[in-house]
C-alpha cells in the first residue's frame, strides 16, 4: 500500500503497523489547507523501541513533578524558619514557579518544532535539576522563589516536547493512553516528593532534601543523550534534525524508505528507529547553527503566530483550554495545600502527612490517570468520536467536586483520606485525554508549539493563581477559623468546578468541525464496520476514529 502522499494526493490504504496492532487509517485527500484530514504514520515503526522512548519520558515527568512538588511537603518546616503566611506558600507552590514556566513555554516548544527534542530535553533536565539542589541553599523567601522561577524556565521546555514526541509516536485511539503514561509521572512524582520528602526530612533537613533530589536528573539526562533517536521535524528543515538541506516531510519520508529497503517490505517492529551519522551529526550541531542563523528568530516568531492563529479559529482548543486551565487551578491548589491541611486540621506530623498524601497522589491518583488514557481510548475506538473523552472527564469532575467538599468538613481523619482519595482519582482522569486531542487539532509542525500553548493557558492562569487565590482566602478567613481557615478555603474552591464543567461541554460540540486525523475503524478480522455506513463515514471524517 502507498505510503501519504504530498498535498493534493491520494493515498491508498494504509499497510497495518508493523507493531501487530492491527491499526489501518485511510488518508482522505489532501487540497494543501491545513485543516484537510490526514492518516497517521507512527515515527518509531519498532514498538519496542516506541515503548523505551515512553519510559524515558515517564521519567522525565516523574523527576519533574516530585522537584516542583517537594516545597509542599517540607512546607512546614521551611515555614517557621523563614515567618512565611499561607500567601507565601502559595506564591512558592504557585505564581513563583508557573509563571515563568507558563512564559517560557511557547518559544521553546518552538524551539523544539524547528531543531528537534533530544537535545531540548536534555538540557531542561540538566538546569532544574542544579536549580533544585541549589534551592537548599536560599537564606529567605525572596531567594527560594527566585530559584523556583530558574525551576520553572528549566522544565518549561519538556512537557510540550515530550507530548510532540508522544504525537508522532502513536495515533488517535492510541495517544490518550500512551499520554496518561507518560502524565503518570505525575501521580509517581507526586508521591516520591511527598514520601522521601517525608520520610527524609527529620533525617536531612529540609535544605539536604533539596540538595539530594536534584541529583536523579543529570543521571536522566545522559541517559537521554546515549539512547533517544530524535525524529525529523517537519517544520523548518534548515533547523531540524536530519539532513539539513530539504524539509521534515522529505527527510521522514526518505527514512522510510531507507527501512523499506533494506527490510525488503514497509518497516515493521524489526525495523530499527531513524539512525544514520549524517543524521546524528546534524542533529548535532543544528543547536549550534541555531544561534549563528541571522533569520532563526524571525522564523521562531512567525510558528509562534502562525500557530496562535490556528488555535484561535478552533472553538474547541479555546473552550478545552479554559475547562483545563479551572481544573489545574483547582487540582494544585488541592495538592499545595492538603499537607497543610492534613497537619493543621487533623494533627498530623509532616513525616505522616507526607506518606498519606504519598499514597493518595501515587497510588489513586495514578489510577485515575491510567483510567482516562485506556478508557478515553477505548471510547474513541468503539465510538469513532473523540469527545467520548470529554464526556467522561466531564462525569468523573460531577461526581469528584461534591466528594470534595465532604473530604475538606468531615471531621474524621480517616474519612477524609479515604474520600480525598476518590477526589484525586476521578479529578485525574483528565491529565491523558485533553492533550491528545489537541494534538489532533493540529499539523505535524505545530505539535510542540501546540502544546505549549495549551499548556501556558493550563499554568499561567491556573497554576498560577489558583493556590495563590486559596492561599489567600485563607488568610482571610484566618479571622473567623482560625487554624482551620484551609479547611473552608479548599471547600469554596470546588465552586470553579462548575464553570469548568460547561466549557469542557462547550469543546465537544466544537469538535466535529476542528479535528485533522481521520481514520477507518474496522472491526477485529481488518474489514471495516458497515453499520450505519453512511452516518460511520461522516463520523470518522469528523472525529478521527482509529482502527482495531
Amino acid at each position: 500500500a502507498a505510503m501519504v502522499g504530498h498535498a493534493g494526493e491520494t493515498s491508498a490504504l494504509l499497510p497495518r503497523g508493523g507493531d501487530g496492532s492491527g491499526v489501518e487509517v485511510r488518508a482522505d485527500s489532501r487540497d494543501g489547507r491545513d485543516d484537510a484530514p490526514v492518516a497517521f504514520q507512527s515515527c518509531y515503526p519498532n514498538k519496542r523501541y516506541r515503548r523505551w522512548v515512553l519510559l524515558l519520558l515517564f521519567l522525565i515527568a516523574t523527576l519533574q513533578t516530585t522537584d516542583r512538588n517537594i516545597p509542599a511537603i517540607l512546607l512546614p518546616k521551611i515555614g517557621p524558619e523563614f515567618h512565611m503566611t499561607d500567601a507565601d506558600a502559595g506564591m512558592l507552590n504557585g505564581a513563583a514557579f508557573v509563571l515563568i514556566y507558563a512564559l517560557a513555554s511557547i518559544p521553546l516548544a518552538r524551539l523544539a518544532d524547528m531543531c528537534g527534542r533530544k537535545y531540548l530535553l536534555a538540557g531542561s533536565l540538566v538546569v532544574w535539576s542544579t536549580l533544585t539542589s541549589l534551592s537548599g541553599l536560599s537564606q529567605n523567601t525572596t531567594q527560594l522563589c527566585f530559584l523556583r522561577v530558574g525551576i520553572g524556565l528549566g522544565e518549561a521546555g519538556c512537557t510540550p516536547a515530550a507530548q510532540s514526541l508522544i504525537a508522532v509516536m502513536y495515533g488517535p485511539g492510541e495517544r490518550a493512553s500512551a499520554m496518561a503514561v507518560q502524565q503518570l509521572g505525575l501521580a509517581a512524582g507526586t508521591a516520591a516528593a511527598n514520601l522521601l520528602g517525608g520520610l527524609l526530612v527529620d533525617r536531612l533537613g529540609w535544605r539536604g532534601v533539596f540538595g539530594v533530589m536534584g541529583v536523579p536528573g543529570f543521571v536522566l539526562a545522559g541517559l537521554l543523550l546515549l539512547t533517544l533517536e530524535d525524529p525529523p521535524t517537519q517544520g523548518l528543515g534548515k533547523y531540524g534534525g536530519g539532513d539539513a538541506s530539504g524539509s521534515g516531510d522529505e527527510r521522514g519520508r526518505e527514512s522510510e524508505a531507507e527501512a523499506e529497503v533494506s527490510s525488503g517490505g514497509p518497516p515493521g517492529d524489526d525495523a530499527k528507529p531513524p539512525s544514520s551519522a549524517k543524521g546524528k551529526g546534524s542533529r548535532a550541531s543544528s543547536w549550534s547553527r541555531v544561534i549563528r542563523d541571522g533569520s532563526f528568530w524571525s522564523d521562531l516568531w512567525a510558528g509562534i503566530y502562525e500557530c496562535a492563529t490556528h488555535l484561535g479559529r478552533k472553538p474547541s482548543f479555546i473552550n478545552l483550554s479554559i475547562g483545563v486551565m479551572i481544573q489545574v487551578g483547582v487540582g494544585l491548589s488541592i495538592m499545595a495545600f492538603l499537607p497543610i491541611f492534613l497537619v493543621r486540621v487533623h494533627g498530623m506530623t509532616t513525616k505522616d502527612a507526607g506518606v498519606q498524601i504519598a499514597e493518595i497522589g501515587g497510588v489513586f491518583g495514578g489510577a485515575g490517570i491510567v483510567l482516562g488514557g485506556v478508557v478515553g481510548d477505548y471510547l474513541v475506538r468503539k465510538s469513532g468520536d473523540q469527545r467520548w473523552m470529554l464526556w467522561f472527564i466531564l462525569g468523573c469532575n460531577v461526581v469528584a467536586a461534591p466528594l470534595m467538599v465532604v473530604a475538606t468538613l468531615v471531621e474524621s481523619t480517616e474519612t477524609s483520606v479515604v474520600i480525598s482519595s476518590a477526589v484525586v482519582a476521578l479529578f485525574m482522569v483528565m491529565v491523558g485525554p485533553p492533550g491528545a486531542i489537541v494534538q489532533s487539532l493540529v499539523p505535524d509542525r505545530m505539535r510542540a508549539t501546540a502544546a505549549g500553548f495549551f499548556g501556558v493557558v493550563a499554568n499561567l492562569v491556573g497554576g498560577s493563581l489558583g493556590p495563590l487565590a486559596i492561599g489567600y482566602l485563607s488568610d482571610a478567613l484566618r479571622g473567623r477559623y482560625g487554624r482551620e481557615s484551609i479547611r473552608y478555603a479548599l471547600a469554596y474552591s470546588m465552586l470553579f468546578c462548575v464553570w469548568g464543567q460547561v466549557h469542557w461541554y462547550f469543546a465537544g460540540r466544537a469538535m466535529p468541525g476542528d479535528v485533522l486525523e481521520t481514520a477507518v475503524v474496522t472491526d477485529e478480522e481488518g474489514r471495516e464496520d458497515d453499520e450505519d455506513e453512511g452516518k460511520g463515514e461522516e463520523t470518522r471524517r469528523a472525529y478521527g476514529a482509529v482502527a482495531v
